[in-house]
């Protein structure tokens, strides 16, 4: 169970988790410009290729988390509904 939660947490944090990703590569192509060029252009693409696999990435964990709930054989939805402390 604490799988299929960790799974959870990390697709939900995802967007959060590509967006400061994205941001950090734009500050490296920025600083990048006036030491390497050529590093700065090699980061434009690295963010690309990161945008790019953002829907992959997401999709896998969705199968991943589903997966481990099917093993379980546990529903997602009695998850949301338990409030109990474990």
């Amino acid at each position: 169970m604490a799988l299929a939660r960790l799974l959870r947490s990390i697709r939900e944090a995802l967007p959060l988790l590509l967006m400061w990703a994205c941001l950090l590569e734009g500050l490296i192509a920025m600083a990048a410009m006036f030491i390497f060029p050529p590093l700065a252009l090699g980061m434009v693409f690295v963010g690309l290729l990161t945008l790019a696999m953002t829907p992959l990435a997401r999709r896998s964990l969705y199968l991943a988390e589903r997966s481990v709930y099917w093993l379980l054989a546990h529903d997602p939805a009695d998850e949301a509904a338990d409030t109990t402390p474990p």
